[in-house]
This record gives structure tokens, sequence and C-alpha cells, in this order.
């Protein structure tokens, strides 16, 4: 069975409240990157007869392989234990050379309402291709966000950067924005709904997809943003983003949200 395919069924086991199956296919010491979980494969099963009492259950919408890595783009319903009836989210898990999970990061956001170009966080295109061009396509975020993370990168050289990485009609998913380059460029004047990015922590890609998971301000908060691209030609077509702020209290492990 292939990672993906073990992914699948393990996502189907949470929403099936599956515990059995569960705590096969994870490690006894898993470590946890949400930062509201405690570590071990015991905290985690703990959380399944409240998810069963509300009945949340998770839509796959993208699933990504990347060596031991699958990243998985989810809609989660009936998701009031996490303090929402909606959530779209990104999960990472990174399986052992056991086969086992070994390891989960995630971010989630309230699904809200479609944007002005009437996109929601979670619809578009999922079809993965151009597995060929993987490594070059995480190249080209790599590049993309050396420029952001600079210490000294200054707005005027952020909005000259932008149209030699994105379609100038791109696709944009964020509730805040609308399509095209200069939606972008108007945040990124704005100061509102563009992070201040601070590090990138990793790449993960597989064909036309790429995701980016990075650390900035935003809202004048610290925040772990996940940004996911669809690649055409070299250049950005679809842009997909989750930021949530990071936590520094009440944390029940000290695992912090990266740690890639």
């Amino acid at each position: 069975m292939s990672n993906k395919e073990k992914a699948k069924a393990y996502h189907t086991a949470v929403s099936e409240y599956d515990e059995s199956t569960i705590e096969k296919m994870v490690h006894e010491d898993y470590i946890q990157h949400n930062p509201k979980v405690p570590s071990g494969r015991a905290a985690f099963i703990a959380m399944i007869p409240k998810l069963k009492t509300y009945g949340s259950k998770i839509e796959n919408i993208r699933m990504l392989e990347d060596d031991n890595y699958i990243i998985m783009h989810h809609k989660w319903i009936n998701a009031i234990p996490f303090g929402f009836d909606e959530t779209a989210a990104f999960h990472i898990i990174r399986f052992d050379n056991t086969g086992l999970i070994a390891e989960h990061w995630n971010v989630m956001s309230e699904m809200g309402s479609p944007n002005v170009s009437g996109r929601s966080l979670l619809d578009g295109k999922v079809k993965i291709s151009d597995l060929k061009k993987t490594e070059i396509n995480k190249s080209k975020i790599i590049e993309l966000f050396d420029i952001l993370t600079s210490e000294d990168v200054e707005e005027k050289e952020i909005i000259t950067t932008i149209p030699q990485f994105f379609q100038t009609d791109f696709h944009q998913h964020n509730m805040m924005l609308s399509d095209g380059v200069q939606s972008l460029i108007k945040a990124v004047q704005e100061g509102s709904h563009f992070p201040r990015y601070i590090k990138q922590h990793a790449v993960f890609g597989e064909g036309n997809f790429v995701i980016s998971i990075s650390e900035g301000i935003l809202s004048e908060k610290k925040t772990a943003v996940y940004d996911l691209f669809r690649l055409e030609k070299g250049k950005i077509a679809a842009h997909w983003n989750i930021s949530q702020d990071i936590p520094t209290e009440n944390l029940a492990n000290d695992n912090t949200m990266f740690n890639f």
C-alpha cells in the first residue's frame, strides 16, 4: 500500500471514528505539532469520541506526496470541536521507515464566503500533472520565498517580483483578495492581507502543485502561513492559503508548529 493509500485509509478512519485502525496506523510516540494537542498516539485517539459526538468528518480535496510526507488539503464538516461549523485545513503527516504515521502538522481556517472572484479556500483544479517538473517547480517557489523572506527586502522589490512568478490573471483563493497580480500588489501596498514573511520552514511538492510552510507577521501577530501553488509553464496559475496565529501560552507540546 502506498503512502497516499495509507493516508486515505487514515483520514477515512478518523471520519469513521475507528480507533482500532488509527491505533494500528499511528506510532505510539507520534510527534504532534498542533499546539493544542499533546504528543503521543493516546492523546490523539482521546479526541475521537468528541469528533464522533459532533459528527465531525473529513472531505479530502487534494493530496500531495513528497518523499515520506503526505500533504492533505481537507474540508472539515461539523467542525465544532475546532471552533467552527466548517473549516478548510492543511494536514501534513510523516511516515517513518516502518510505515507508521510518526509526525503531524496542521493549520485550519473557517470556510467563510467565496471571495469577490467567486473562489473558496478549497475549490479549483485538483489534478496533479507534470510529475517530471516537481523539483523545478519546488525550486521556483523557494526562489520566490528567498526574496520574500529577505530581511532587507523592500515593498518596491516585492511588487517588482510578483509579476515574475505569477500569471497576470492567476486564480486567487485567499478570501480577502481577488484574481490577478494587481490585487496581490495592492495587498502588499496596503500591508493588510499580505504577510511579512520571516522564514520559509519547508517546501513540498508533487508535479504542478507546491506548498510552502512559512512563518510571518500578519495583523501584527506571529503567524504560520501555508501557501499552496499550482504552476503552469513556470508561473503560478492558482494560489490557496491558510494562516493561523502561533500561540505562546497554554501549549500542549513544545514541538512548535514547524520543526520539519
